[in-house]
Order: C-alpha cells, then structure tokens, then sequence
C-alpha cells in the first residue's frame, strides 16, 4: 500500500514539474508611454537572457485630399506600406545572470499588482506583459501611477536598472529619461565631477539657483543641453555663472537654446 501511495505521489509531481515547466514565464515585455515624449520598450527574453530594447521611428502618416486639407491614412494603405516604413530602434544586451534576475524580478513583482483606473488625457502609461511558453499572455497596464505608491516605487527601479544595462545608448537613455520626468522632479544629471559634466533635464527657475549651488566648484562646467528643450537664456545661463567663469556647451545642431538671438 505504501508503494502505490509513493509512486501515486510520484507521479503527480511529475506531472505537476511538467505543467509548472509549460507555464514558466518565456518573456517579459515592459513599455513606458508618455505623453509628450517618445517612449521605448524593453524585452527580456527568459531562455537566451538576452534583453532587447526598442525605442520608436518617430513618424506620422496623412492622406492629402487637397493643398489646405488631410486625414490620416486608412488602414488598407498602410498595410501595403508597412514593411518599407521606418523600423523602430534596437538595442541588444545580454548581462550578468544576476542583473537579469534583479530586472525580471523587478518586473514580476510589477505584473502581480492590480492596476485600475481610467486613461488620463495625458501623464505616462505603463504596460507590462507576460508571455508563458504555452503562448499564455497576461497584459496590464498602468495608467499615471503615483510615484510614492508600490507600483510607481517598481517602475522608477525599472528605469534605474535599464538605465544601467544600456549606459552607453544615448538615444536610449534620452527615452528612459523623458520616461523617468513623470515620476520624479531632477533638473540634471551629474555625469563626471573631473571634469564637471552636468546633463541638464529641466529648468525649475524657482528651485535652480539652490540645485546648482549643490553642485561641486570648478572653475570649468561643461552642461549638456541634447535633452533640454527650453531656453537657456530664461534663467539657466544666468544663474551658472554666478557661480563658474568658464561654461562649455553641449547642444543639440536642431536648438539654439537661445544662442541665435539677434
């Protein structure tokens, strides 16, 4: 009796390794939307442990009915464009086990929340999905998540731990950037203190001549502006050098940032 008991037992764990094995989480897809910036996506991939990155080619698409008049482009157009439109941007990293770990546990426990709510007219929507091998997919999205809540608390370390896998892709550190304004208030980045290079976000006019006295003295500050999108001339430039005598830009060739006034 006790034998058939065992292999019965036995059995049934079997079958249970087999169904957990079939259900296992095969890939996790997160996606930071907002509103007024592009947003990017991030795939991790539980059987190569490869994460792969995508931000939008940023496009839109109109049917010209006249020199004055247009409406957006019907879908049996686009369906026979689709494969020569411009791809979206990728990047590809395969990192240390433990950092893989540290993400997708990140995002697991993300994806066990309950995320209600209505669409907003606009703030930052984020969506995570779960893909088992058995083609399962569970979807969730949030939609502008408080910061201080245990939802928003998991996204900025998303940000965070993204943010340090793809260090070295600007453009996708820009995208994480724009991401990474919904939930918290940074005017810049320290990028080096030797030399000091400082990434400037935002201009707070209000609260930026304290930020800046928090930064280290020399008598050289090289400020970043290729993810500024104000006028340095507002405050930014006037308070900097109050407190550095030598001020190197770095600017985007698209802005002038106030340096084309006549």
């Amino acid at each position: 009796m006790k034998q058939f008991i065992f292999i019965i037992l036995f059995l049934f764990s079997i079958i249970s390794c087999s169904d957990k094995e079939k259900s296992e989480t095969e890939k996790i897809v997160f996606y930071s939307s907002p509103s007024f910036y592009s947003g990017f996506k991030i795939e991790l991939d539980n059987k190569t442990k490869i994460i792969i990155a995508s931000i939008p080619y940023e496009y839109s698409l109109a049917d010209s009915v006249s020199q004055k008049t247009w409406k957006f482009m019907d879908s049996t157009d686009l369906a026979s464009i689709r494969k020569f439109l411009p791809k979206e941007i990728k990047f590809e990293v395969k990192p240390e086990n433990i950092q893989f770990k540290e993400l997708e546990n990140i995002l697991q426990k993300l994806s066990q929340l309950k995320a209600d709510g209505l669409p907003p007219e606009d703030g930052i929507n984020i969506c995570i999905e779960s893909k088992t091998s058995e083609k399962k997919i569970s979807k969730k999205i949030f939609y502008s998540p408080n910061r201080n809540s245990e939802e928003g608390k998991l996204i900025v370390k998303t940000y965070e731990a993204i943010a340090l896998l793809f260090k070295d892709e600007t453009k996708l550190e820009d995208a994480i950037e724009n991401s990474q304004r919904y939930f918290n208030d940074d005017i810049y980045i320290v990028k080096s203190t030797a030399p000091l290079y400082v990434k400037f976000l935002d201009t707070h006019c209000d609260d930026i001549e304290n930020e800046i006295g928090k930064l280290p003295y020399s008598k050289t500050i090289f400020v970043d502006l290729t993810n500024y999108s104000k006028d340095k001339n507002e405050c930014l430039e006037k308070i900097l050098r109050k407190k550095y005598s030598k001020i190197k830009w770095i600017l985007k060739t698209t802005e002038n940032y106030g340096f084309a006034e006549e």
